[in-house]
């Protein structure tokens, strides 16, 4: 049997551990030979001693320069030729604009995979800037993703339907696998004391909807006391990152206690009472799966991604986007009702169970890789 070649294209190292590593290990042993190239932070060893091949490669996401993307696509390029795939899997729009021109350039046909993680930054923001990108990349990926060697993956139904609608993808060649998924044995429910009331655990952006959420802690105090926990580190190459100063404000304030971001979140998880992420819109978000996977009640908001982990009063409950007072509801709604969140614990707990083992979506991109092999 030919052992077929896997090239994953990430922006970070710290990414694919989180994400991709589990998807990793287990195209490994359905027998393809798996590299990985991505920038290199600080867990190049972590990756390396799963067994996984790292390859570093220059910084990815803040660069806009022209010439350094192309030196991107070269340097790709290069690496490309001598690995010699059979798949190429582009993960996040920069790698997918970057990876999808190597792959064109490499004179060999190799099938390429472009996972979508959500729309993002570009595609929810309309100032002057991002309007006139997000005209240039849709027109491009027009071009790039209607090439019969060339096939999309999205987190969710609703980016699928609106790349489908700009008549962006070929719908013959794209697919929906949702997430990441969890390890559910890792992230599991624990009978302790509950520390907080409410925790929100993500990377400090505008639109991960931090500033709502602290607006709508703020209305609650004014009647009663909630002890609300925001985990997690502002993300400096990000645009809409929250500068740690106002992080560090907040937490004297005692309006939330703020924890930088930890590698391990379980007991923080399983401390806490409700599970909170009132995203503008997301593509599936692992913090929600972590959240739920430890049987925790989730308030999120009604948009892409969110809302396939939390059905509305089934395992929690959803609000409205940038909307401070019905977060607040909601907080304070499950707060007086304890049966209530016992209720939506034990459906959380099931719902990711059933849809979103992280063996599962593994099993999922496998099967994808040996459907695209043979209609090459």
């Amino acid at each position: 049997m030919k052992k077929y070649k896997l090239l994953y294209f990430v922006s970070e190292d710290k990414y694919f551990l989180s994400h991709k590593i589990k998807h990793a290990i287990y195209a490994q042993k359905k027998g393809f030979d798996v590299l990985v190239v991505c920038n290199l932070t600080k867990y190049e060893q972590k990756i390396k001693q799963k067994g996984i091949n790292i390859l570093g490669i220059n910084s990815l996401r803040k660069s806009i320069n022209p010439f350094s993307q192309v030196y991107l696509i070269i340097k790709l390029l290069n690496i490309i030729k001598q690995f010699n795939p059979d798949i190429i899997q582009n993960i996040a729009l920069k790698p997918i604009l970057i990876g999808s021109i190597s792959a064109i350039l490499f004179k060999k046909k190799v099938c390429v995979v472009n996972a979508f993680v959500g729309l993002g930054y570009l595609f929810i923001n309309n100032n002057i800037l991002t309007t006139i990108l997000r005209f240039v990349i849709k027109n491009f990926l027009k071009i790039i993703l209607k090439k019969k060697n060339f096939h999309s993956v999205f987190q969710n139904n609703d980016d699928l339907t609106f790349f489908n609608k700009k008549k962006i993808v070929d719908m013959e060649r794209t697919f929906v696998i949702k997430g990441s998924g969890v390890e559910t044995n890792y992230f599991k429910p624990k009978n302790v004391k509950k520390k907080y009331d409410v925790i929100l655990h993500s990377r400090m952006l505008k639109d991960k909807g931090i500033y709502e959420y602290i607006e709508s802690i703020r209305i609650i105090i004014k009647k009663k006391n909630i002890k609300a926990l925001l985990l997690g580190s502002p993300d400096n190459k990000n645009y809409a990152s929250i500068a740690e100063a106002e992080l560090k404000k907040w937490n004297s304030e005692k309006i939330v206690e703020w924890v930088p971001f930890k590698e391990d979140v379980r007991d923080y998880l399983n401390q806490s009472k409700i599970s909170i992420l009132p995203s503008y819109r997301e593509g599936l978000p692992k913090s929600l799966l972590e959240a739920a996977s430890c049987g925790l009640p989730i308030i999120t908001t009604n948009v892409p991604g969110c809302k396939e982990i939390c059905v509305n009063n089934y395992n929690g409950l959803l609000v409205d986007t940038k909307n401070a007072e019905s977060i607040s509801k909601a907080i304070k709604y499950l707060l007086d009702n304890k049966n209530k969140r016992e209720i939506f614990s034990k459906n959380s707990r099931k719902l990711v169970l059933k849809y979103f083992c992280v063996l599962k979506i593994s099993k999922e991109f496998a099967n994808l890789y040996f459907k695209i092999l043979k209609l090459k």
